[in-house]
Parts: C-alpha cells; sequence; structure tokens
C-alpha cells in the first residue's frame, strides 16, 4: 500500500510539472503571437502619418489646377517632387539613424511631417508648392522604422513585422482617400490639409511619449562600434561591402523594376479605365482601393511564410512577380468591367509580395549597424522608380496612343523578367535559427 501511495505521488508531481511546463509554453506562444508593444507604437505611427497623407494627395491635383492654375506637367512636378526628394532624403536619414538613433530621426520626420502639411494649406503659388512637397519627400521616415523593426525583432519574425507594417500602409491609403473625399466635400482642400496637420502632430506627440529608443539595447556594443567606425571610415567602408554584394545590388534593382511597373499602372490607369472601360472617378477610385486590398493581404498573409530561408524566399518572390507581370499584361486584353477585377487584384498582391521579399533580404543580409542606411537605400531606389514612372509609363502611353493596352504590355514583360534572378536575389539570406 505504501509502494502504492509513493507511485501515486510521484505521478501526481509529474502531472503537476507536466501541465505547468504545458501553461508556461502556452503562455510564451501566446505571448509571441502579440507583436511587441514598442514595435506595435511603429504601426500606430506609420499608420496615421499616411493615413493623414492619403487624405490630402487626392485633393491635390484638383487644388493645384484650379486654384493655382497648374498645367498637366506642373502637376506631375508636384507629385514627382516628393519622390525625388525622397531618394536622398530615405538614404540621408537611414544613415544618421545608425548613428544618433532611431527615435530622434523619426521624430524629426513626423514633426516635418506636420509642418509640410499645414504649408501645403497655406502656400499661394506653385513654386512654393512644389517645394513644400519636396521638403515633405525629403523627410519621409519609412525606411528609418524598417530599421527600428529590425533592432526589435529577431530575424526569423522579421518578415512578419515588416508585413505588419506594410499592411498598415496599404490600410491607411486605401481609407485616407475616402476620408479626404468626405472632409473635402464639406470645406474644401483647405479643411483636409488643416485636419491632417491636427492629426500628424497628435501623431507625434504620441510618438514622443511613447516611442522608445530601439538602439539603446546596444549599449554593449557602444564602443565595438566606435572601433569599427574609426577603422572604416564611420561605417563607409563596411556599407560600400554590404552595398557591392552582387545579391544585395540584384535585389535594388529588382526593387526598381518591379516598382516601375507598378507605379507605370499607378500613374496611367485612370487614363486606360476612362477610355476604355468608361469608369468615373467614384469607379476609378474603387478599383485601386479593390488592388490595396490585395497589397494590404499580401503583407498580412504572407508574413508567415516568407521567413530566412532562401527557398521560402525565392517562392514568394517567383509568385509575386508572375502576379504582378500576368496582372499588368492582362489590361491589355480586357474590355469588361468586371473582368479587370482579376488583374487588379493580381496587381496590388504581386507587388506587395515582392516589396516585402525585398525588405526583409536587405534586413537579413546587413549587419546590426546597418539596417538604416541598407533600408534607407533601398528606399531610396524605391522613390527613384516612382519619380521615373510617370515619365517612362507617359512615353510608352504616346508613342502608340491609338493601342491602350501596350503600355501594360511592355511594363507586364519587366516583373517576368525578374523571375530569372530571384535565386540570387535571396542566395544570401542566413538560415540561423534563433538562439533562446
Amino acid at each position: 500500500i505504501l509502494k502504492l501511495q509513493f507511485l501515486y505521488l510521484i505521478a501526481g508531481r509529474d502531472h503537476h510539472l507536466t501541465m505547468a511546463s504545458k501553461d508556461a509554453a502556452k503562455g510564451e506562444g501566446e505571448k509571441k503571437k502579440h507583436p511587441n508593444p514598442q514595435v506595435g507604437v511603429i504601426y500606430v505611427t506609420v499608420f496615421f502619418d499616411f493615413f493623414a497623407n492619403g487624405i490630402v494627395l487626392p485633393l491635390l491635383q484638383t487644388h493645384a489646377r484650379s486654384e493655382l492654375g497648374a498645367s498637366g506637367f506642373n502637376v506631375g512636378m508636384v507629385f514627382t517632387a516628393y519622390s525625388a526628394a525622397s531618394i536622398v532624403g530615405s538614404f540621408v536619414f537611414g544613415r544618421m539613424s545608425d548613428t544618433i538613433g532611431r527615435r530622434p530621426v523619426i521624430l524629426i520626420s513626423l514633426l516635418m511631417s506636420s509642418i509640410t502639411l499645414y504649408l501645403t494649406a497655406v502656400v499661394s503659388t506653385l513654386d512654393a508648392l512644389i517645394q513644400t512637397r519636396a521638403l515633405a519627400g525629403f523627410f519621409s521616415e519609412t525606411s528609418v522604422c524598417q530599421a527600428y523593426i529590425a533592432d526589435r525583432t529577431h530575424p526569423e519574425d522579421r518578415p512578419k513585422h515588416l508585413g505588419h507594417m506594410g499592411a498598415f500602409i496599404g490600410l491607411a491609403f486605401m481609407l485616407g482617400p475616402a476620408a479626404g473625399a468626405l472632409i473635402g466635400g464639406f470645406g474644401g482642400f483647405q479643411a483636409a490639409a488643416y485636419v491632417t496637420t491636427v492629426l500628424t502632430f497628435g501623431n507625434f506627440i504620441y510618438a514622443y511619449l511613447k516611442m522608445p529608443e530601439s538602439l539603446a539595447t546596444r549599449e554593449l556594443e557602444a564602443e565595438e562600434k566606435e572601433l569599427k567606425a574609426a577603422e572604416d571610415g564611420l561605417g563607409w567602408g563596411r556599407y560600400l561591402q554590404t552595398l557591392c554584394q552582387p545579391a544585395v545590388l540584384l535585389v535594388l534593382v529588382s526593387q526598381f523594376v518591379s516598382t516601375l511597373g507598378f507605379m507605370g499602372w499607378n500613374t496611367t490607369f485612370g487614363v486606360f479605365a476612362t477610355e476604355r472601360l468608361e469608369y468615373t472617378r467614384r469607379g476609378i477610385g474603387f478599383a485601386f482601393a479593390w488592388s490595396a486590398l490585395a497589397l494590404i493581404l499580401a503583407m498580412w498573409k504572407m508574413r508567415g511564410f516568407v521567413k530566412n530561408h532562401p527557398d521560402r524566399i525565392t517562392k514568394c518572390l517567383i509568385l509575386g512577380n508572375v502576379s504582378l507581370g500576368i496582372g499588368l499584361y492582362a489590361h491589355a486584353h480586357i474590355y469588361s468591367t468586371w473582368a479587370i477585377f482579376l488583374p487588379l487584384f493580381a496587381i496590388g498582391f504581386g507587388y506587395g509580395l515582392v516589396d516585402l521579399c525585398y525588405q526583409t533580404i536587405i534586413s537579413l543580409t546587413s549587419s546590426k549597424d546597418l539596417q538604416g542606411s541598407m533600408l534607407g537605400t533601398l528606399s531610396s531606389v524605391t522613390a527613384l522608380a516612382r519619380a521615373t514612372a510617370p515619365v517612362v509609363a507617359g512615353w510608352l502611353y504616346d508613342s502608340r496612343p491609338e493601342e491602350l493596352g501596350y503600355t501594360y504590355t511592355v511594363l507586364g514583360a519587366l516583373p517576368i523578367a525578374l523571375v530569372l534572378f530571384a535565386p540570387v536575389c535571396s542566395s544570401k539570406v542566413p538560415t540561423k535559427k534563433k538562439t533562446e
């Protein structure tokens, strides 16, 4: 009897230990399911910044033409100025954030976002408006926010959190124009600009109070970082060494080409939909919102599959480029309103997926103290493509105005060609597992 009682006690103890271990593991699993609250601050900050700009941008074209007397070319300059200035600003501030920290750079960018939106509302000349939009582009902070996420996450979790951020940006651009149309209907462009000024200033206050410095956890590495900087000239040697890797250069070229195709569609679809499909402005807005929804789904749903494994990233790059290419090419053969919905979804989904993959590759192949510099370089390349796309797409469109589908046939061939280089792009991605 005593022996049975002893065995019972041992079994009971083991059972409780096992259950405690399972509960602890379950608690740890639940903890991992929820994003790091310090990363959550970035999601909120990025969403409201892009949401505010999404409110203003659809109204900016009408404001420039009707109130400032801008020609079609000058309207294009208003939008191009933002992307052109981002080419420089993304690199400068990404590089700066590696030195002085992410938090001060992000706060400066958010404050300048509020100031430039206010200036957008009050400037009275076209030249001043172009300069204001260039200033806003120079202080854009997307790459620094990506670097912030890289600081706070493990490599295998990084695609998930970058995907979250991309999804919030897509959601902001989907909801922003709708809010802009509602606000603009009551008070015009100035009312929308003033609302976004207050919104972005509140976003700045929120970030100032809630956002910690992501590089503060590297205090033990500061001395080693200073020694490395002294050896190679403030990190320029290691930056150039990383930049000149064939896989990294190919990623940058691929990001430029895929963005060129996507933005070429973005800048010409309104004309295409009006002339061939007889869409109204509302119909065009719904079409863009549908494509933005597909981009959000790509960023959100595929974030778990895109991990730090070259084969997975290669598959996602192939899927994304094929989807983007087919979606663009299909425009050349579509004459029905309903038939366009699947290609629109394919374009948004494909670009969202390849954009996530390229961000992941650059982050995983860069050292900790070069995250801002390399992600800033990627953002600069993206901005260059955004600035170039309207010119290229406009030239293609004007070269054969009688063939509306010609532009999309050419643009669709660009991402399809990138499929051949997908394995090389992901070849340098490390596969080291997370250490406990």
